[in-house]
């Protein structure tokens, strides 16, 4: 999660821009339960990639404090490559033997390194992966970082265990680089589904209409929830059109309560309105931001948890 002393600069970056979206929407209905209990799973691995624990601790299983990861930790887990770096991206690659996946995770913003990455929000040009496409410099510098080094382990895990299927993950800032890491790795041949939680527009209306249409065989699973702030930013203007990709599954329901299928809505259309981007309000810290299917920081001190 982006964090708290980066609040006047998120503020100042939310009036900077003019604010605008496109109202276009095609269907917006309630989620299976078996997508449900898939999402609660995945906002565990997201989560996790922020605790100490999962920091160079190949060879380990995933973990967390407190025993808020339950699900997570009733599989049969191994890391298989956690990167660390104070300057780049941090994260881990995993297998999950109980439920036959192979994760590629990426952390939020903890560290003021992290912070300042969120607000180099100027376009860099990624005509190699489609064209037209722009991408936030900030977040593609990071996947970058990391991009050689996870393609490697993708492809050790995928070739021992080919009846695995891939994921890559992440909440906030995580899940912009992890957007960005499967657009990329789904060109490159992999089959594999991106999970975000929170995650921050990635790039120009080009590069969601791409990962839009590149659904096929990948699925793009883009949770928001209430009026989180960090899914509208960077806000869409005369200079930049940010853009998030379709579909969008919106959490309509406060903070802290038990998430169930009738109040995750699945959104279709670029920059529509009817979830999370219609909404208004700027606040910061924002607890909506902190709770995706659950407490998304599950290795805070108890004293420093969201209220639930």
């Amino acid at each position: 999660m982006i964090s708290s002393n980066l609040s006047i600069r998120a503020l100042l970056l939310s009036f900077c821009m003019t604010l605008f979206a496109s109202p276009i929407q095609l269907s917006r209905r309630d989620i299976s339960s078996e997508l449900l209990d898939d999402f609660k799973l995945f906002a565990q691995f997201a989560a996790l990639a922020a605790c100490d624990q999962n920091i160079n601790s190949t060879g380990n299983k995933l973990t967390c404090d407190y025993g808020l990861c339950g699900l997570v930790e009733a599989d049969d887990t191994e890391t298989i490559d956690a990167f660390h770096n104070s300057t780049a991206a941090t994260g881990y690659v995993a297998l999950d033997h109980t439920k036959k996946l192979i994760l590629l995770t990426f952390r939020g913003t903890i560290t003021k390194h992290d912070g300042d990455t969120d607000f180099q929000f100027f376009y860099t040009s990624i005509e190699d992966v489609c064209p037209g496409c722009k991408a936030h410099s900030g977040f593609w510098t990071y996947w970058k970082s990391a991009e050689e080094r996870a393609i490697v382990q993708l492809q050790k895990a995928t070739k021992s265990h080919p009846d695995y299927g891939v994921a890559v993950v992440g909440h906030s800032l995580g899940g912009a680089v992890a957007t960005l890491a499967g657009t990329v790795l789904r060109q490159k041949g992999f089959t594999l589904d991106i999970w975000t939680f929170g995650g921050p527009k990635v790039g120009n209306k080009k590069l969601a209409e791409f990962i839009t249409n590149q659904r096929a065989p990948v699925s793009v699973y883009r949770a928001t929830h209430a009026s989180d702030i960090v899914p509208r930013l960077p806000l869409t203007g005369i200079i930049f059109d940010y853009s998030q990709p379709s579909p969008e599954y919106w959490i309509n329901q406060p903070t802290g309560e038990q998430v169930t299928t009738d109040v995750v809505k699945y959104i279709e259309g670029i920059n529509s309105i009817e979830g999370n981007a219609g909404q208004s309000g700027i606040r910061w810290p924002d607890p909506n931001h902190g709770w995706y299917f659950g407490n998304m920081s599950i290795c805070l001190p108890p004293a420093d948890k969201p209220a639930d």
